[in-house]
């Protein structure tokens, strides 16, 4: 069965249930607030087809359990990895996905009252906040009750998957590690497989992972623990060949999954295309080109200007309280790097005292990022307003001007400063060749993990398979990082 057809056949019933919900919320909103009698199901029948009043809402009934789908699934709700989460970060994730629902409907509903053939007819916004709170409670209800029912299954065993790391390099130690401080209900890792252990490497010292045997073992491995997927590190070290491997996992159906690491196949796009009647795989893609490039600017264009009026008084706001706390310009600017190599300068408001810059070398050691980027928490250079500035990501609202400039994007790699670059290697100036944007793949999924390495998939991923669904799916998602306080 392919991945696609478990996820379906898995949450299938769930998105039934979840659609019947929305209709039935709807339906029960409408009755609450017009005291439509009850008698039986056939009355109550009778009664809403002899309703004039109840007619309009019909097309909003059958509409909204799509609607409803479509925004559940927009914020992850019925994705595996729900299962790792807190029930508060699924309760939160729940509510968004219900308001985020409710707005789509509520705009839908008041553009198809225009076409009404009642002029009198107006939806009642009551009803429309009945529905919200009646589905933000049925959902979140039942999603509970699944997540706690999967939880206590795969607590005793039942529904988990066996899977084994393939290789002992950095790539393994790094998804071991991740495993290790964030583990994963819906996986037993066994061990893993690898021919020699590196010494310095204290997630395979501690013994938290078993050294399974080694890569030539591999497939009487697979027998002997009886495993579900085999996560491939190392595809180098398989001997006999990475496809000869997937076609013997194939007829004992072990899954084979490359990790992110592994970059030039994970990470890239992969199209499978006939050439001289062979097939071939076309390993890289330039997502950003063409068309693609000519709507991707307008997008950029549109939603700058509108957000620019929109937060024009806050403009006036924010600057009268970074010029009111400390001396200095309102708008600061640091010189950043851009597309293909060219250096521009980025603006932000001041959330920094004026000597931040000379400070910057004294806090070196404090650095909580790894690799080439700079992370602090309490950095000792931003100032109160400053630091509120940038929970709210308030401090990047100038750019929305280097984005009508041309010089940014929405949605793009962070733009690094030329001392970060100057220590690129060539995988890293992969960032660069796509225009930088003020939020990212990277700052919605994992801006609170300051991994230079994570950034840099993150960012090649999105680069190698940009849509404009993706764009707006990040900045839907940057807006619940923004009004969460978590910055990036």
């Amino acid at each position: 069965m392919s991945r696609n057809a478990r996820f379906i056949s898995r949450v299938a019933p769930l998105i039934l249930l979840d659609m019947l919900l929305a209709m039935a919320c709807l339906l029960t909103a409408y009755i609450i607030r017009f005291g439509t009698a009850i008698e039986s199901p056939g009355l109550l029948i009778e009664a809403l087809r002899n309703d004039r009043w109840f007619q309009p809402y019909i097309s909003i009934i059958i509409a909204s359990p799509f609607i409803r789908a479509f925004t559940y699934n927009l914020f992850g709700i019925y994705d595996d990895s729900s299962l790792n989460r807190s029930a508060a970060a699924n309760l939160l994730d729940i509510s968004k996905a219900v308001t985020t629902g409710s707005v789509v409907l509520v705009v839908i509903a008041f553009m198809y009252r225009s076409v009404s053939e009642f002029p009198e007819f107006g939806y009642s916004r009551l009803i429309f906040g009945m529905d919200w709170i009646l589905n933000l409670v049925c959902v979140a209800g039942l999603h509970t009750i699944v997540a706690a029912l999967r939880n206590e299954l795969l607590r005793r065993g039942i529904g988990y998957r066996r899977v084994a790391v393939q290789g002992a390099g950095l790539a393994a130690q790094s998804l071991l590690r991740e495993l290790s401080e964030f583990p994963d209900r819906r996986y037993r890792i066994e061990g893993f497989i690898a021919n020699d252990v590196p010494e310095d490497a204290p997630v395979l010292e501690r013994g938290a992972f078993k050294h399974l045997g080694e890569t030539s073992e591999i497939l009487e491995i697979i027998n002997r623990y009886n495993l579900d997927e085999v996560v491939v590190t190392n595809a180098g070290s398989l001997g006999s060949g990475l496809m000869t491997f997937v076609e013997e996992c194939h007829k004992r159906n072990v899954l084979v999954k490359l990790s992110l690491d592994f970059y030039g196949i994970l990470t890239q796009g992969r199209k499978l295309e006939e050439m001289g009647g062979q097939p071939v795989i076309q390993v890289n893609e330039i997502a950003i080109e063409g068309f693609a490039r000519i709507l991707k600017r307008l997008e950029d264009i549109v939603v700058s200007i509108l957000l620019l009026i929109i937060t024009f008084p806050l403009w006036v706001a924010l600057a009268l309280l970074i010029k009111g706390e400390s001396p200095g310009p309102i708008l600061f600017h640091q010189e950043r790097v851009g597309k293909n190599g060219r250096t521009f300068k980025m603006y932000k408001f001041r959330s920094m005292y004026r000597d931040a810059e000379d400070r910057k070398g004294e806090l070196d050691e404090d650095n909580e990022a790894e690799g080439l980027i700079f992370k602090m928490r309490d950095d000792p250079r931003v100032t109160r307003i400053g630091r509120v500035l940038r929970r709210m990501c308030l401090d990047e609202i100038p750019q929305f001007l280097n984005v009508l400039r041309g010089e940014m994007s929405i949605v793009g790699p962070r733009p690094p400063v030329p001392d970060e670059v100057a220590r690129y290697n060539d995988r890293d100036m992969m960032r660069l060749v796509a225009t930088p944007g003020i939020t990212g793949l990277w700052q919605v999924n994992r801006g609170h993990r300051y991994s230079f390495e994570d950034v840099i998939n993150w960012d090649t991923y999105y680069i190698e398979n940009w849509s404009l669904w993706l764009d707006i799916k990040i900045m839907l998602r940057t807006i619940w990082v923004v009004l969460s306080g978590r910055g990036f």
